[in-house]
């Protein structure tokens, strides 16, 4: 505890008119009898009706008075005190006393509230305690629908309650008349059948309780046996190895093997399947490539062949003079030229003596010949072109 705090205490204790002066050092030492005579008179103050005794000789009067000091304030001031350190009479005691003490002070030294506040006062709100609030009231509304139909039927049990009044206020008076003696006598009796009743039910439940305790023990005892003897099976059925077993151990050894064949050579053809194909795809690439270079070929000599029918062979020659062509190269021109002549010729002749005699159709032969003569043409003018290129180097 502070400096402070015992410095506020004094005054406000010097300030409500405590009767002793307070010292700060009162409370250095555990002093009982100064912190009981402070709560006293502070309860007085605040209630003087309070029932309080002030006996403190003994360890029990003692907690007693604590006790009555703590639930005073408590309940009626709504103030949290401890009573441990109250009872303690130290310096920690004081913090406790300080809480009644600034009550009592605050409500001394505040002015007296109107009226029309007083009307108006209403509690603080508290949203930390909603579901509380919604519980009390669920429980506050389920009571008044209780009470209400209690009192829906307060008719039907008046006229009974007004008969067990009427008999209680006989018994107490000490009467013995019969009927009161006889209504005893059949109330008692009507328990002891009661009673009964139900001991006989509660017998015929236990009897029939036992008997299927006994039902089940014996269905227990019947399955632990067959599960023995299914256990004894079990193992004799293991340890018994089977007539067809090392067959089916060697055709399962072999099937192992025979499936790792087929995998393999499954893998095999698949590869193989994707080589064929891509070869197959490179030849139709290669077959493509060399009809479109037959086409090209095919329609040159075409185009010779037309100029040298139209006479423009004139005109070669005179070109081939331009760019400076000698005389080798005419001569092996026209030798070429000579070639070409007398193979047509010689082809004319085979058509009509092939016709003649009914053999292979004329189509399929002018195809055979022309890529002869194709073939031969270039083979002649490859020579042509070499024996220019040695003559243009002898002339170099």
């Amino acid at each position: 505890m502070s400096y402070r705090e015992l410095r506020n205490f004094c005054e406000q204790m010097r300030a409500l008119g405590y009767h002793r002066i307070i010292s700060m050092e009162n409370f250095r030492r555990p002093n009982f009898e100064l912190v009981a005579d402070i709560l006293f008179w502070l309860a007085q103050k605040y209630d003087p009706n309070s029932d309080i005794s002030d006996n403190i000789d003994e360890e029990r009067h003692r907690v007693e008075f604590i006790k009555q000091i703590t639930t005073l304030f408590v309940s009626k001031a709504r103030l949290k005190i401890n009573p441990k350190r109250l009872y303690m009479a130290d310096v920690y005691a004081v913090q406790e006393i300080l809480k009644i003490s600034t009550f009592l002070y605050k409500a001394q030294v505040s002015p007296p509230a109107d009226e029309e506040e007083i009307h108006d006062f209403s509690l603080p709100s508290k949203l930390s305690n909603i579901k509380s609030h919604k519980l009390l009231a669920q429980e506050i509304t389920d009571l008044a629908t209780r009470l209400y139909d209690q009192l829906g039927k307060e008719d039907e049990v008046k006229v009974a309650r007004e008969k067990a009044l009427q008999f209680l206020s006989n018994v107490s008076r000490g009467g013995n008349s019969q009927s009161e003696q006889s209504q005893i006598q059949k109330c008692i009796q009507t328990i002891l059948k009661q009673q009964d009743s139900n001991i006989q039910e509660m017998s015929k439940y236990v009897g029939g309780l036992e008997r299927d305790q006994k039902q089940l023990e014996e269905k227990i005892k019947r399955k632990t046996k067959e599960l023995e003897q299914a256990e004894k099976r079990l193992k004799g059925m293991t340890s018994v190895k089977p007539a067809y077993q090392e067959e089916y151990d060697r055709q399962e050894y072999e099937l192992e093997k025979l499936y790792q064949i087929y995998v393999e050579k499954f893998r095999n053809l698949v590869y193989l399947e994707h080589v064929l194909d891509a070869q197959n795809r490179q030849a139709e690439l290669e077959q493509r490539r060399k009809d479109d270079q037959l086409k090209g070929v095919r329609v040159q000599i075409q185009n010779a062949q037309g100029k040298e029918l139209r006479g423009d062979d004139d005109e070669n020659d005179e070109q081939l003079d331009q760019l400076g062509g000698d005389s080798r190269l005419q001569s092996s021109n026209k030798e070429k030229r000579n070639n070409d002549f007398m193979r047509n010729q010689q082809g004319g002749f085979n058509r009509q003596q092939m016709d003649e005699d009914g053999g292979e159709d004329v189509d399929d032969i002018d195809d055979i010949e022309g890529g002869v003569d194709d073939d031969e043409e270039e083979e002649d003018e490859d020579d042509g072109i070499e024996n220019l290129d040695d003559d243009n180097e002898a002339d170099f």
